[in-house]
């Protein structure tokens, strides 16, 4: 467990559970409640009203709370999905950061709760991990880690829309059928056609810092449509250099799960 210091904002305690033993009916519509509340810009009501798998189906969800309100501010939650060849890889079904923690260390601090409790799951450290979204502020953030030798990321938002890695969009091709099976899915730009519930969940198209992703998304993208994005960790030392950057113990060659 880990706890922010945000100054005037207050303090924000990171935790991670497992929904299967710990997500009663109460905690989670506190959490619901909390994440409407500290997104008001965007349609999380309507978001939950449809989706509550993104934390029913999880395998671990990472909350951030404001210990000063005792509110939820943010929540992270992945679970394993299998490739038809039978590789794993971690599918992260929602990333939320309250509105006002956004600039802080509230992020990359539930992330590191995420990794350290995939580091005592059955699983341990995904050397696949992909999410769909319209936000390219949440694409920057996995693209981040490409900085490690030997990352990659899929879709690049450099040169033209179309102009991907062809084994990337094999393997896109792959994941969508899994994770969007009932969508058009795009493999030459990763998006994933009308797969936002509710499709106006943003007023708008959220901008980065980094203009050719947010230029990417403008250029391939259409409210209610959902970026694929894949991060690929293909070898121990790469893990082991993101695990490090956490303050996490470093995993053995067959602890990690190729994809």
């Amino acid at each position: 467990m880990a706890t922010d210091h945000l100054g005037d904002i207050g303090d924000v305690e990171i935790r991670t559970l497992m929904p299967a033993r710990d997500l009663t009916r109460e905690l989670e519509e506190w959490l619901v409640d909390g994440l409407v509340a500290a997104l008001p810009s965007l349609e999380m009501r309507r978001l939950f009203d449809n989706r509550r798998d993104m934390f029913r189906q999880a395998d671990l969800v990472t909350v951030a709370t404001d210990t000063s309100s005792g509110t939820a501010v943010g929540a992270l939650s992945s679970k394993w999905s299998v490739l038809p060849s039978g590789e794993p890889f971690l599918h992260v079904l929602t990333q939320f950061i309250g509105e006002r923690y956004q600039r802080g260390i509230t992020f990359p601090r539930s992330w590191g709760s995420h990794f350290a409790a995939l580091q005592h799951s059955r699983r341990n450290f995904p050397s696949l991990i992909v999410l769909k979204t319209y936000n390219p502020t949440a694409y920057c953030a996995m693209g981040a880690f490409t900085r490690v030798p030997d990352v990659t990321i899929y879709p690049k938002p450099a040169g033209s829309p179309g102009q991907q890695d062809p084994a990337a969009q094999r393997l896109a091709e792959q994941v969508a059928q899994v994770i969007a099976g009932g969508y058009v899915f795009d493999p030459g730009t990763g998006v994933i056609k009308e797969a936002g519930v509710p499709p106006d969940l943003y007023p708008a198209l959220p901008e980065s810092s980094n203009k050719a992703v947010n230029d990417y998304f403008a250029a391939t993208t259409r409210p209610g449509d959902r970026v694929l994005c894949m991060l690929r960790v293909p070898t121990t030392e790469a893990a082991n250099t993101i695990l490090s950057a956490f303050g996490l113990t470093p995993v053995s060659e067959s602890a990690v799960p190729h994809a």
